[in-house]
């Protein structure tokens, strides 16, 4: 074990401030008693150098203690270890202060009291005050350093508890995100597929929009946060690539106002499961299928509404990305959130409400691939 454990910053100045007033407070008493003419100048530097003596030691017992013997029993639970190395420390503390005993009063001059004290009775062995009051003082600085250290040991436990949380979040977080872009990437290659017998040249060109939109899966939604700005291009990409799937029965609207994308940061991949909700249930080929979505910011939440006309056919809405999308939710926004879904017989209604958090706290715009994403 090493003889000087860890110890945190704010812990060391807290000693150090209590150190430096314990040593200078005889300085103190020194200058208000060197305008006294009967005091004898020597005689105090003198009783100022044993008081020093003094505090050196109670010092020496306070760095054995927080050093050697507190860790005993905060880090390692030793109690048994622990008491005894503190009866041997005060023992030897109290066969120190009896070889160096003051003698007297420590800021009384010895021409202002001449007589020396009265002897106690024959039988009657004399009470030492000083070593009494001297052993309390110990001990009671013993059991402040020790409540100390359980302080700090409490918050740095919760400082690790944290980090251990914030890890735990994070690789959760990529579990999901490594779930959803497979998810994804599935259910694209399906549409493009249903292209290739369609229209061959437009397929192609939708495969050079699913590998600009493989790179914001790969560089942004790696990150806790994005810019809202990213996420609206990345779901318009996804929203052509879908419709070109669909004849002109299918409408879809897409509603985002200018000022929903002022320094809005939001969690990867929150808006696209809803939406492939609503493909997937709600678009049918002898009925006209409409798919409405908006985005808007209002009162310092960020609203997310997504609504589509359902097919006759039965469908459980659900599955591993409006799953996922959950969890995710739950793990990045805690309670600081609401999700409202309406299972209507003519419509299925998504209504997401999130707080608007700041691009400029959580991540940096990236232009590369905002500009990459919009050619």
């Amino acid at each position: 074990m090493s003889i000087f454990h860890k110890q945190t910053r704010q812990e060391t100045i807290i000693y150090t401030i209590v150190w430096v007033i314990l040593f200078l407070s005889p300085l103190v008493s020194l200058l208000f008693h060197h305008d006294d003419a009967s005091t004898d100048s020597a005689w105090i530097w003198h009783s100022l150098a044993e008081s020093w003596v003094s505090l050196l030691v109670f010092f020496i017992v306070f760095l054995i203690h927080n050093h050697v013997l507190a860790p005993i029993l905060v880090k390692h639970k030793r109690l048994k270890q622990y008491l005894i190395s503190c009866v041997v420390l005060v023992t030897l503390f109290q066969l120190v202060e009896c070889a160096h005993k003051p003698n007297g009063a420590p800021l009384i001059s010895p021409t202002e009291s001449e007589m020396p004290p009265p002897r106690p009775p024959k039988g009657h062995p004399p009470v030492d005050k000083h070593d009494v009051s001297v052993f309390f003082i110990v001990i009671m600085m013993i059991g402040a350093n020790l409540g100390m250290k359980y302080c700090f040991q409490s918050e740095e436990e919760k400082k690790h508890l944290a980090k251990l949380k914030e890890q735990s979040l994070k690789q959760e977080l990529d579990y999901l995100r490594y779930q959803i872009n497979p998810h994804f990437i599935m259910n694209t290659l399906n549409n493009i597929h249903a292209l290739v017998d369609i229209d061959p040249e437009q397929a192609k060109d939708s495969i050079v929009d699913m590998s600009r939109m493989m790179r914001y899966l790969l560089y942004e939604s790696d990150n806790q946060y994005v810019t809202l700005d990213n996420a609206v291009i990345f779901l318009k990409k996804y929203l052509n690539l879908m419709k070109l799937r669909y004849n002109d029965q299918v409408k879809v609207r897409l509603n985002v106002p200018e000022n929903a994308h002022d320094n809005v940061a939001i969690a990867p991949l929150v808006f696209i499961p809803f939406v492939e909700n609503a493909f997937k249930h709600g678009v049918f080929y002898n009925e006209p299928s409409t798919i409405d979505i908006g985005i808007e910011k209002k009162d310092g939440r960020l609203l997310f509404h997504c609504r589509n006309t359902k097919s006759h056919a039965k469908h459980e809405y659900g599955g591993v990305g409006l799953n996922n999308v959950t969890k995710r939710l739950e793990l990045i926004y805690g309670n600081d959130y609401s999700l409202d879904i309406n299972d209507g017989e003519q419509d299925y209604d998504v209504l997401l409400n999130l707080p608007v958090k700041h691009v400029d706290d959580f991540c940096q715009p990236s232009t590369t691939d905002a500009a990459a994403a919009n050619n």
